[in-house]
């Protein structure tokens, strides 16, 4: 999928006699475009992701060098490939040591190579590759807006290598943005990580949600990347907040669809709840209720459960609910609700005589106190 700084110079070795000289663990960098820059105070018009050339015209011997590529790492570039000749005869060993610091990749070229030719070559690939991109998600975000029509999109999916016979993943992120605006888009980020994994993948936007299908990613490789997209959040001042939702793994290509709106409840109880990463596997009695397409369904059974108390609640100022699923939590013990809250047992046993009267439910079997435990879990995903 998306083009690395690593895939763009694999043959620039011997085409233009490129070599790597610091960061070559930074080489999976994302290069979303090509600029030529000489002036070190480069800030205003970079948007991160870009791969920097530069002859060093601009400047006078070498002290200017580390505050420029300094500036570079600030602006979230993805390298700097300098041109060595008249004006940049040798890189510092400062230079050189600060980028292998950082992880931060720095080429070189010899002065007959024309910049110009390597920005077309690596400009066009970047293009092709945007295409092949936007192909392939465009065919996944088909399948699930329009699984009926869904033979028109494998040919696509098969062109790009992709086997329909593979088990598919979703994953869904929406991120509470901050006021103040990164240089880089999370999503490059994002990318840039779920490309090193080196296996088929496709991305697109919804609304304000990246959504990433996966295919034939294992349940320790999904749980790898997920924390490393965690991690990411770190790194980006406009994010205040990643939500991240996880679908089971071993999904049919054909149900992508259904696969997709359960990710999408996810999200919301993701953010609801304000647990993140969210994965379905785990969410044990709520996978059943997340499978139901009929919200009417679902909201019956509060309605008939819980409805009654909540609005007790609301006209009388009282918090039944959230004390009636304490309750719950624990069992039915009245003890360990009043460690939990603080309150005298005779208090905590008046308060559920006026719930069982309430809800004209005893609490005394199981079958009366599951009922209960199901209206709140639907309640949490609806």
């Amino acid at each position: 999928m998306a083009v690395t700084l690593a895939s763009l110079c694999e043959k620039s070795g011997y085409l233009y006699g490129m070599r790597v000289i610091a960061g070559k663990d930074g080489m999976t960098n994302i290069v979303q475009w090509v600029h030529s820059v000489e002036d070190t105070e480069v800030s205003d018009f970079l948007h991160g992701g870009e791969l920097i050339f530069s002859t060093g015209i601009a400047n006078k011997g070498q002290d200017w060098m580390l505050p420029f590529v300094k500036n570079l790492i600030e602006n979230q570039v993805s390298g700097l490939v300098l041109n060595i000749g008249p004006y940049i005869k040798s890189i510092p060993q400062e230079v050189i040591s600060y980028c292998n610091e950082k992880h931060f990749p720095l080429l070189d070229i010899p002065w007959k190579t024309r910049i110009v030719d390597i920005s077309r070559d690596f400009c066009n690939r970047i293009i092709l590759n945007e295409r092949k991109e936007e192909s392939i998600g465009d065919a996944l975000k088909n399948f699930i807006f329009f699984p009926n029509e869904y033979d028109k999109y494998i040919p696509v999916l098969e062109c790009n290598d992709f086997s329909v016979d593979a088990d598919y993943a979703i994953i869904g992120i929406k991120a509470d943005m901050a006021d103040n605006i990164s240089t880089l888009k999370p999503e490059t980020a994002f990318e840039r990580i779920i490309y090193s994994y080196k296996k088929h993948w496709g991305g697109f936007k919804v609304d304000n949600m990246l959504l990433y299908v996966l295919s034939n990613f294992t349940n320790a490789e999904i749980e790898s990347l997920v924390e490393k997209l965690q991690a990411e959040q770190e790194k980006f001042m406009s994010v205040n907040k990643l939500y991240i939702a996880v679908s089971k793994t071993d999904c049919n290509i054909k149900s992508l669809s259904k696969t997709y709106q359960i990710v999408l409840k996810m999200l919301k109880l993701s953010q609801r709840r304000n647990i993140s990463p969210m994965f379905y596997e785990k969410l044990e009695i709520k996978k059943l209720i997340l499978a139901v397409d009929d919200n009417s369904l679902l909201e019956s059974i509060y309605n008939e459960n819980l409805r009654k108390l909540e609005i007790y609640d609301r006209d009388n100022g009282t918090d039944y609910l959230n004390f009636l699923r304490l309750y719950l939590k624990y069992d039915g013990s009245v003890q360990k609700v009043a460690e939990e809250t603080f309150v005298h047992r005779n208090t905590i046993n008046y308060q559920l005589a006026k719930i069982k009267k309430i809800l004209g439910n005893n609490l005394k079997t199981f079958e009366e106190r599951f009922k209960l435990i199901l209206a709140f879990e639907i309640k949490d995903v609806l």
